[in-house]
């Protein structure tokens, strides 16, 4: 990773869409060099794929929250844990934790009320001990 690589990476992170052409007039470098470095990344795994960033609020989703979730037995019951997460499709990231809570998930609901029957629905899951949710108020995003 050079210099350019780290520029080509701040295009794509503010508009992954841009266009190797669009890249190259921007960098300086030809757009044969950006595609190639392009597809170096990516199959590096620097680059792990291009996604849309959506709305959520736009989507309905306008309540974000933060729910920990703290496991009875961290090593025995994990796997099946995050297997049941993952079905749940208001649950759009989970982060394992060192802090007092084993995983941090990040959930969009459509109000306090969808919220309710989420965690709910997470608290009876066979191996969750408890729960801890922080709603959020609003989202500054400083780096993509």
């Amino acid at each position: 990773m050079d210099e350019s690589d780290y520029k080509i990476l701040e295009i794509l992170k503010k508009n992954a869409r841009t266009g190797y052409s669009d890249i190259s007039l921007e960098i300086g470098l030809s757009t044969p060099t950006i595609r190639d470095r392009i597809i170096r990344m990516e199959g590096d795994g620097i680059i792990r794929g291009y996604a849309p960033i959506l709305d959520y609020a736009k989507l309905g989703l306008t309540l974000t929250a933060f729910i920990g979730v703290t496991l009875n037995h961290p090593s025995c019951c994990r796997e099946d844990v995050v297997m049941t997460l993952r079905t749940m499709s208001e649950i759009i990231e989970a982060h394992y934790t060192d802090g007092d809570e084993d995983m941090i998930v990040k959930v969009v609901c459509k109000d306090t009320s969808a919220f309710l029957k989420l965690l709910a629905r997470i608290t009876s899951i066979e191996g969750v001990g408890k729960t801890r949710s922080v709603i959020s108020l609003s989202t500054e995003i400083f780096h993509g």
